[in-house]
């Protein structure tokens, strides 16, 4: 018998943070004595056809061995670009997981007395993202975030089931109790994601391109992302955001082209925020949908040519809310989550601001020794600084939070990778996004049941310290 791969990392993706078992079977075995022929297992993991790893093991007692390569795979996985906050604000209206997943794939074989031999060559591309997860998911699965799709008698695709999106929020309402405008078809039962945003706010949504099920051969991932904008109950505009490489994502390069999403095009980031929005409608919008549509043939129904009435992923809604009713300015905070994609969530009430000065200094010497006699000028000065660094402190709190929410902001309090937008001296928000670092290393979970009306707080200062003169 070769060596083979009994166990590998979830098809069609897993994620890089936590067990990533690689299990090996089938070392030559004497086929008289039973004795074991060869002295090691052999994994190399390769990534776009370069060896990034190549490990060794002996078996253990059956005769196995059990790599976890998830150390490898998190040095390939990285935090979004610094603008994926800005996307479709500042350039391409759509981003590709370039940084958040990795392709790779395997060959096996045995080691003996040096020597290595190679017996089975993976044929399959594994696809990790930058996530999180629990150190029993294993096996991972990755199903929540696929949708299904049927076909029916008229070739039309059909929704089974909406896939998650990366995202944790947790707040939603049933299309049943939604009371105001939304989507013609929108469903009594269709879960409905909230969040509650400014028009200054930028915001993204990171979505899994790829599906499941039985649909037609031409819908093989997203096709568009449509934007639904209303005023109360009053319909105000349809805008549609085509997933193809001119507008940053892809792999299609034409409607309907039906290509297989392979990496980087295996996630993909949509900006939707009010910021990030081309077509945002402005002030008399007062709520809209994010919905993520695929192909589906022209002949079929549909609001726009080839695509599905229907999303294909959760639905979220954004709320309009007005900034000039917070006390205090905004403080928006983007956050690393638990999928190795980002979250967002506005502080609104009080806020403080302290300045730590870190000085270094020395004693000069008052008194003239160089002149014609001892003379002292009062005006010398006898401590000096010689360098100097200030290092700006912030704490803000949240407005009264659901219990939803709360759950929702832990990503953010235990996250690696934090930025804040503020408003500057003129009152307006501003554009750039500054990398922080958390300066609480707890936090105390909240909860309507015990707490009653609750807030959070967050402390943390900037990044980067400010540079001072010396004296």
């Amino acid at each position: 018998m070769a060596v083979a791969i009994l166990q590998s990392p979830n098809i069609p993706f897993d994620q890089a943070y936590g067990p990533n078992p690689v299990t090996l079977t089938g070392i030559p075995v004497d086929p008289i004595t039973g004795v074991l022929q060869a002295q090691k297992y052999v994994l190399r993991i390769y990534r776009n056809g370069t060896l990034i790893a190549d490990l060794r093991q002996s078996p253990n007692s059956q005769a196995l061995a059990i790599f976890d390569i998830q150390n490898t795979l998190q040095n390939f996985v990285a935090p979004s670009p610094a603008t994926i906050e800005e996307t479709g604000y500042a350039g391409l209206d759509l981003a590709t997981a370039t940084n958040e997943s990795t392709p790779y794939s395997f060959e096996v074989g045995f080691e003996n007395n040096g020597v290595v031999t190679i017996e089975f060559v993976d044929p399959v591309i594994h696809i990790d993202f930058g996530g999180s997860k629990e150190y029993w998911q294993v096996p991972y699965s990755a199903a929540p975030f696929i949708p299904v799709l049927s076909t029916n008698a008229a070739t039309c695709t059909n929704v089974v089931k909406r896939a998650d999106v990366f995202s944790d929020v947790r707040a939603f309402r049933t299309g049943a109790e939604i009371t105001d405008g939304k989507p013609p078809w929108l469903t009594s039962t269709t879960a409905v994601y909230e969040r509650n945003v400014t028009v200054d706010d930028m915001t993204t949504l990171s979505y899994y391109n790829g599906i499941g099920g039985t649909g037609p051969a031409t819908a093989k991932g997203i096709e568009a992302f449509a934007f639904w904008q209303y005023s109360d109950n009053t319909f105000l505009s349809y805008d549609v955001i085509y997933n193809n490489q001119t507008n940053g994502g892809g792999p299609n390069t034409t409607t309907g082209q039906g290509i297989v999403p392979t990496y980087p095009f295996v996630g993909i980031t949509a900006g939707t925020g009010p910021k990030n929005m081309p077509s945002f409608g402005g002030s008399s919008v007062t709520h809209y949908y994010v919905a993520v549509n695929t192909w589906t043939p022209s002949s079929c129904t549909g609001e726009t040519t080839n695509l599905t009435d229907d999303s294909i992923f959760d639905v979220f809604r954004f709320n309009i809310i007005d900034p000039l009713c917070n006390d205090y300015p905004e403080f928006q905070f983007s956050w690393l989550n638990s999928y190795g994609f980002r979250d967002y969530y506005s502080f609104s009430k009080r806020k403080e601001r302290s300045v730590g000065i870190n000085r270094n200094t020395y004693l000069r010497e008052a008194a003239d020794y160089n002149g014609s006699s001892y003379s002292v000028d009062v005006a010398d000065r006898g401590t000096t600084v010689y360098s100097q660094t200030l290092v700006e402190r912030f704490s803000a709190f949240t407005d009264y939070l659901s219990d939803a929410d709360a759950k929702y902001l832990e990503g953010l309090f235990i996250s690696a990778d934090v930025k804040v937008r503020f408003d500057d001296a003129e009152g307006a928000l501003r554009y750039e996004w500054y990398p922080i670092s958390l300066l609480s290393s707890s936090y105390t979970e909240k909860n309507y049941r015990k707490d009653r009306l609750f807030q959070y707080n967050i402390d943390f200062k900037l990044a980067h310290n400010i540079k001072s003169q010396r004296g």
